[in-house]
This record gives structure tokens, sequence and C-alpha cells, in this order.
């Protein structure tokens, strides 16, 4: 702490000023002298915790924004999964489905028989056959094909798209127990926008495909797990061609 000096002045009045001392330092062989108080004052305590304060709010601030911006992320990328889940289901369906009825050395016999390439139609399972070698009717292996929606030993509300194949004998399950039950097929009549009621299996030109599918990574903090539903169509373009 500086000292205080005290000055009577000639009208009898005190004045107090801070003592000043003098630094002295060297420049080029001549003094130098810089004044500089003998004490610096500082923070006061309230003036510390209302820094504080506004540091935290700022911070406070700042997490906030990030937590929300993390959030988004993550709901897109759980979103984004279960899209391209229910997309890969969707394309090997319709990528296989495009085939019923491609018979080019005539007509197979199956067991129940089938009307131009179609076995079963309903609005959760699709059988159907075609001829990929062009050999022995349909008869080989993968030319015997049915796509259906099971809920065998999966929770309420949810089930499995399975592939069944006569030849090898095989059941295998696309999905994970995440695909909804609203799992729906339509069946169209050619150029027509309506569905058909009664399904008429001669008249099956065009299949529309309807699925829901659970995100497979649950993530309880940022969305959970996220539903995507996803519609595609399969045209028939085999059935009605001539042999």
């Amino acid at each position: 702490m500086g000292k205080w000096l005290r000055e009577t002045q000639g009208t009898g009045e005190v004045r107090e000023r801070k003592a000043v001392h003098r630094r002295g330092f060297t420049v080029q062989r001549s003094p130098l002298y810089i004044a500089c108080r003998a004490s610096a004052l500082g923070f006061t305590l309230i003036e510390l915790l209302v820094s504080m304060l506004i540091t935290s709010i700022i911070m406070a601030a700042a997490y906030s924004v990030f937590r929300v911006q993390t959030r988004t992320v993550k709901v897109q990328e759980n979103r984004l999964d279960a899209q391209e889940y229910a997309r890969s289901v969707l394309d090997m369906m319709v990528r296989e489905i495009r085939n019923a009825g491609y018979l080019p050395v005539g007509a197979c016999t199956t067991t129940p028989a089938n009307t131009n390439g179609i076995i079963t139609a309903s609005s959760q399972t699709f059988r159907f056959v075609y001829d990929s070698n062009a050999a022995n009717g349909c008869a080989d292996a993968d030319e015997n094909i049915e796509y259906r929606f099971d809920s065998t030993g999966c929770p309420a509300g949810f089930g499995d798209i399975k592939r069944k194949t006569t030849n090898p004998a095989n059941d295998q399950p696309l999905t994970d127990c995440n695909v909804a039950s609203s799992f729906t097929l339509n069946y169209y009549a050619k150029d027509s926008t309506t569905p058909l009621s009664p399904v008429v299996l001669a008249n099956i030109q065009r299949i529309s495909i309807s699925l829901t599918v659970q995100s497979k990574n649950a993530d309880p903090v940022f969305g959970g797990q996220l539903n995507a539903t996803m519609t595609s169509n399969a045209d028939l373009r085999n059935r009605g061609l001539p042999p």
C-alpha cells in the first residue's frame, strides 16, 4: 500500500494524495523515469461473482446448442439406418418378384397350381414361379419362391419378412423381427390405379409393397428406435407374354 501524505494549504484545508514512486531506467545513457503507483487495484468479490455467473450462463447456452445439434445428427443417423434397411429388403423382393411368370418354354406344373406364374397372392403373402434358365420348367433352384410376413417369435406388433424356396427347401428371414405388422401387399390389374378386390390371379400385373421397418440400433438418449415406411412397385413384365 502506498503512503498517504497530508499537506496543509494556506486555507487550512487538508488534502490527501497518494505517494508516487519513480522507477529509473537508462535509455541510450540517459536516465528515464517512469512514474508508477505503489499499489494496483484488483477485482472486488462482487465483480468476481458477476463474471463467474456470466461465464456460467454462456457455457450453459453453448452446451445446450451443442446437445441439440448432437441430438439432431443422431436422430438423422437412426432414421437413415432404418430407411437403408427397408430399402435393401424392398429391392431384393422387387428384383425377384418382377420375374414372376417368366416361362419361356411354356407353362410349368406346380403344387398347388399356378396361374401364369402366380401361386398365392394375399395381403401379406406372395408365392410365384419362373424359369430362370429356360429349362425344366420351374423345378430348378430358386425358381419357386414365397415372400410372407411372419410374426412368430417376435415382439407384439412386429415380425419378419421371410423368403421361402422349395428347391432347396429353405425358409429364411430377411429381417430381425423389426418389421411392423402393417406390412401390406396390394395387387393391380394392367393400367389400373385401384387395388384388385377380390384378387384375381390372372389379372395381376403390378404389385405394391409397403413396409415399416424399425431401426436396428436403439439409442435411448437420442430418439430411441425410429421407424421408416417405404413403398415400392414391382411390375410383372413377363406375364401375358407369349411363350
